[in-house]
């Protein structure tokens, strides 16, 4: 039979009425039939209960005395007696309300319940633990009572689940307040925390006096950081150290020790508390300036492997929640009715990316860059072969049809950039920047974005020209070309392929080692190299054009000769350094912090200290040996 959430109710209700916790089963039965049929038209699952027998009454109260709401004693005569514990909690609760009104009043003790109740019958919980717990997350319509496990051997209390916890530290703070004030401890202890602030004497004193006269309504509240935070623990110590001491206690004795202990106990759990908030606060921190760091838009999976300045990841110094909570204020606050800081836009398999608004207009001048020559190796290539056949194209005259082109092309080659171009915020941030006097950036012109060509940089004049180039002499000679094509045409059979250009890395880049290395070294190692490319390489980009791209952020040289001669003579550094770090790599080794590492170690050299843009180079450096390492 499945528990009833009804059930424990009916045990309460039916043990306040009776004035006892103790019910025989028997009676409890008669009385719970009654109740059923009474109401069972309003509530009809109590139909289970019209003609329950004793036997499955006891196997649903098994499951009530596990959570110790009740405690089933079977006598000796045969009778069943069932222990309503719940029903204490409400006596127990009446309890603290008077300890609020009367300070002197003692704490609720085990020894306060009937003697018949054994040990065993009251959950049991560390002060620290449910204190923590229920300063976390309190149920207080749960009917539970607690035996509260004080620490140094000091007598549990009872507490019920329903006194909201606060109520407990409060009482805790008013029966110390209230010893304080006493004359034989009030000089006492003052006398003691003067004496232990030689420097501080003042202060501390004007802490002690402010303490006694509290107002016991209010929330206690003391500065982690601030001398009060100090004062008060050196207080409960003091307190504590003395009271211990103590052979024969008084019930008085006793309940300044479980007050101390409690308010120890909670102001730990402050200090945890903002020692949790503070790193928490410095996490977000740099994850806002992760954020703002190339490749400038991030995927959540990318966001949640950021790391801080010591290597370790941001996620989990914040939980999920947190990060939702975060990322959410960054994408949704519009400040003067402008976009929020943090834009979110989707490419075409629906991963969801985050930018900072003021780096869209630089990422899209970047990628722009980054696919003028990927689109215009394949525009040329396929147009090579399509003249090579004697065919023509409409988007090699036709300026609409070369646009349409150019859309595709960006969309297969460049998913972010095409994502971004098409996002619907983008006219409005260009409205938002176009007042500001300090953007240099323009890619709409008279509101409108300019056209794919002019930010790609690209004419279809200028692309035919360079296929027309790549064809042999005779098809430039009209009368050879003509006759040319009519042959083609009648012996034209089968599919032609297009010519696909690759990047391939010189023969010499690969340093000596790895050449000599054994075959299975290689293959783990290449495979470890394209697992790493794989974490550092954005979606829908490629480690070459992530060269390219930091490769055009670190090397200012204007003249080709000189921007060809700084980048070699940082591969050369690179190669260099690899080959005499590579016998120590292996495949386990191989991993993104060693990689990291080992960009950072070169990017510190005193060559490479002299380029200025450090963040690009050490991802340049990061791919480059990737780049290495990979194609061995």
């Amino acid at each position: 039979m499945a528990t009833s959430a009804q059930l424990g109710t009916i045990l309460r209700h039916y043990a306040t009425r009776q004035e006892s916790a103790f019910i025989s089963l028997r009676d409890f039965i008669d009385y719970l039939r009654k109740y059923a049929a009474k109401h069972l038209e309003e509530t009809p699952s109590l139909e289970q209960y019209l003609e329950i027998s004793e036997q499955s009454l006891l196997k649903e109260l098994e499951d009530y005395q596990a959570r110790h709401e009740v405690y089933i004693n079977s006598q000796a005569n045969g009778k069943t007696i069932i222990v309503v514990i719940t029903y204490f909690s409400v006596q127990f609760a009446n309890r603290y309300k008077d300890i609020i009104q009367n300070i002197t009043t003692p704490f609720p003790v085990f020894s306060d319940l009937p003697k018949q109740i054994p040990a065993d019958a009251i959950e049991k919980k560390d002060a620290a633990t449910l204190i923590s717990n229920l300063q976390a997350k309190q149920d207080v319509k749960s009917p539970l009572l607690y035996c509260m496990l004080m620490p140094r051997d000091i007598p549990s209390i009872l507490f019920p689940a329903c006194v909201p916890v606060n109520f407990l530290i409060k009482a805790s703070m008013a029966k110390i307040r209230h010893m304080l004030k006493k004359d034989e401890y009030h000089e006492y202890f003052q006398k003691k925390m003067r004496i232990s602030n030689p420097s501080k004497e003042i202060a501390a004193q004007t802490f002690f006096g402010k303490f006694l006269t509290q107002n016991e309504a209010q929330d206690e509240v003391f500065d982690v950081e601030g001398d009060g935070f100090y004062f008060w623990n050196q207080l409960c110590y003091f307190i504590r150290q003395d009271f211990e001491k103590v052979k024969d206690r008084t019930a008085e004795d006793i309940n300044v020790l479980q007050s101390v202990a409690i308010s120890e106990i909670w102001t730990m759990n402050i200090k945890e508390k903002a020692s949790k908030e503070q790193k928490k606060a410095q996490a977000l921190a740099e994850l806002e300036l992760a954020l703002s760091k190339p490749p400038y838009f991030h995927s959540m999976d990318a966001i949640l492997k950021f790391t801080d300045s010591k290597g370790a990841l941001l996620y989990g110094q914040y939980n999920e929640e947190e990060l939702k909570e975060f990322l959410q204020q960054l994408t949704t606050e519009c400040p003067n009715n402008e976009l929020p800081r943090l834009l979110v836009f989707k490419i075409d398999n629906g991963a969801r990316y985050f930018i900072y608004k003021e780096k869209v207009f630089p990422l899209v001048i970047r990628l722009a860059n980054e696919a003028h020559d990927t689109i215009e190796k394949n525009l040329t290539n396929k147009w090579f072969n399509t003249l090579s056949n004697y065919d023509k194209l409409p988007e090699m005259k036709d300026n609409k049809a070369f646009e349409l082109i150019l859309k595709k092309e960006v969309q297969n080659n460049s998913p972010i950039l095409h994502s971004i171009l098409n996002a619907n915020f983008l006219t409005m941030l260009h409205y938002e920047m176009d007042h500001n006097s300090e953007s240099t950036f323009r890619i709409f012109q008279g509101g409108k974005l300019l056209p794919y060509s002019e930010l790609l940089l690209l004419r279809n004049s200028n692309i035919l020209s360079n296929a027309k180039a790549m064809l042999p002499f005779w098809y430039t000679i009209p009368i050879i070309s003509w006759i040319a094509s009519l042959l083609h045409k009648k012996n034209k059979a089968g599919n032609t392929t297009e010519q696909k250009t690759t990047k391939e890395i010189k023969a010499d880049d690969i340093p000596e080692e790895f050449a000599t290395s054994r075959v299975d070294k290689k293959v783990a190692l290449a495979h470890a190299a394209k697992e790493i490319a794989e974490y550092l390489v954005p979606a829908g980009s490629t480690l070459d054009r992530e060269l390219d791209s930091y490769l055009k952020i670190w090397n200012k040289m204007i003249t080709k000769e000189a921007h060809n001669s700084l980048t070699e003579d940082v591969n050369c550094l690179i190669r260099d350094y690899m080959r005499k770090v590579v016998k120590t790599i292996s495949a386990q080794t191989f991993t993104v912090d060693r990689v990291a590492t080992l960009a950072q170690t070169l990017v510190k050299t005193p060559n490479m200290q002299k380029i200025k843009e450090e963040e690009a180079l050490t991802m340049y450096v990061q791919l480059y040996i990737l780049r290495l390492v990979s194609n061995v």
